[in-house]
């Protein structure tokens, strides 16, 4: 039997440093290329995987991903049987789309990670490649910002656009003739085209798929009117609606977006009017909030999917129960957690908001901090805490006495720390909806 895999293992000239990913008959590692001395990404097959689907079917991501050079598609470094195991070496992603608020925060860096795909995705079709599990875990954004298309395992070459292929996918991401076994290149393109509209207006479309889904408004305030009818044309739901392939695809969207780039840009020229809407109740309700507890809470933020007020130190939008903010670029602290993505001192040792983010003290004592309210309980640490840290900043004790504050009045059922009944719809501590009768329920917005 082989051995398990743990940090530390050498598999030929790879040192494993951290586990990032697995599945059911692979795992992924951060590893370390002792030969080249750089950080690798490790995809390493499972020993009963060869007894399951043969050393061919194996080594088809690598032969598949081989034929394919193109900055959108992530590049195999190699791949080798080592110890019985089919080892593929790859650059070294920072995050998935799955985990990257950026996207989800700016319209502009959405569509530039879109821009990317389709190009790599357009490089894959026109070498008769069908990708067919396209989703965000296997998009991947590097150091530098720039995207890629990975993970290769499940794609297939065909002659014709119709061919008929095994069922293979996400649900979720879909296309409908490919969950019947009838994946096309036109399938690949439906499910760039919902996590586009996904990534833009925080909703996934589902069954049956109609238009317009669900955040349409957000979709339009944040998509450049020429991109809007190539993304709505991707993720049409009758695949002879839809672009045959990636290829035609990508040269919509350049074009689209060439017109976006050669538009006036002078302070003088003509703007769009926006069509004037009435305001929802749910930003009636925020705002009326905003403006009478804003200042207390700190509520200078706008949650990316809904809009609604919130501070730094909530976990959940209060409006619509969101947990993937981030606040990377508008954070007025000196740095920024790796992990939740929000604000932190030179000072601390490690995240207060999440405890997963680690970072390396100063070694000095820091400075008494004017906006702490709390001292950590634990005898002989003299860390402060900000209203609402979950952990001590330098010993990373866990916060026992819960919070509590004048503009939240009321204690949530489940953590009991503060909310408020009549204004919130969510715990922005722990996530809890709002289940009373009398409460804020707004409407669905189109």
């Amino acid at each position: 039997m082989a051995s398990l895999l743990r940090k530390g293992t050498r598999l030929g000239k790879y040192r494993l440093d951290r586990r990032i990913g697995q599945g059911a008959f692979a795992e992924v590692w951060k590893a370390r290329d002792t030969v080249e001395n750089r950080s690798v990404a490790l995809k390493v097959t499972r020993p009963e995987a060869v007894t399951e689907w043969g050393r061919s079917a194996i080594e088809h991501e690598a032969r598949a991903a081989a034929r394919l050079f193109h900055p959108g598609i992530v590049a195999v470094r190699n791949a080798d049987w080592i110890d019985g195991r089919f080892v593929i070496a790859t650059d070294l992603a920072v995050r998935n789309l799955a985990r990257y608020p950026k996207a989800r925060r700016s319209g502009a860096a959405a569509m530039a990670v879109i821009r990317e795909i389709a190009a790599g995705l357009a490089h894959a079709h026109s070498h008769r490649l069908l990708h067919r599990d396209v989703k965000p875990e296997n998009i991947l954004i590097f150091a530098d910002g720039h995207a890629a298309l990975g993970d290769f395992g499940a794609s297939r070459f065909s002659k014709g656009a119709t061919r008929t292929v095994t069922e293979a996918g996400t649900l979720g991401y879909m296309a409908p003739e490919q969950a019947y076994g009838k994946g096309r290149f036109a399938s690949d393109v439906f499910s760039l085209g919902l996590i586009a509209y996904e990534i833009v207006t925080g909703v996934l479309p589902t069954w049956p798929f109609n238009w317009p889904p669900e955040g349409y408004a957000r979709f339009r305030e944040r998509v450049p009117e020429p991109v809007q009818p190539v993304l709505r044309k991707a993720a049409e739901f009758d695949p002879r609606r839809r672009y045959p392939d990636a290829v035609v695809m990508h040269q919509a969207l350049e074009k689209a977006l060439a017109r976006v780039e050669d538009a006036p840009r002078r302070r003088n020229a003509r703007r769009r009017r926006k069509p004037v809407h009435a305001p929802s109740p749910l930003s009636v309700q925020s705002e009326a909030f905003r403006r009478v507890h804003g200042k207390g809470l700190g509520l200078r933020f706008a949650c990316q999917r809904c809009d609604g007020p919130i501070s730094e130190a909530m976990r959940y939008c209060p409006w619509c129960g969101a947990s993937d903010n981030s606040f990377r670029h508008v954070t007025s602290y000196p740095l920024v957690c790796p992990e939740c993505e929000r604000g932190v001192r030179r000072e601390w040792n490690a995240c207060p908001w999440c405890f997963r983010g680690r970072f390396v003290g100063t070694g000095r004592k820091p400075p008494p901090d004017s906006q702490a309210v709390r001292r950590c309980g634990l005898r002989g640490c003299s860390g402060e805490l900000r209203p609402f840290m979950r952990y001590c900043p330098l010993c990373k004790r866990k916060t026992r006495r819960v919070w509590s504050h004048p503009d939240l009045p009321d204690r949530c059922p489940r953590c009991r720390w503060p909310t408020s009944n009549a204004f919130l719809r969510f715990c922005p501590w722990c996530g809890r909806r709002e289940r009373r009768a009398g409460a804020f329920r707004p409407t669905k917005r189109h």
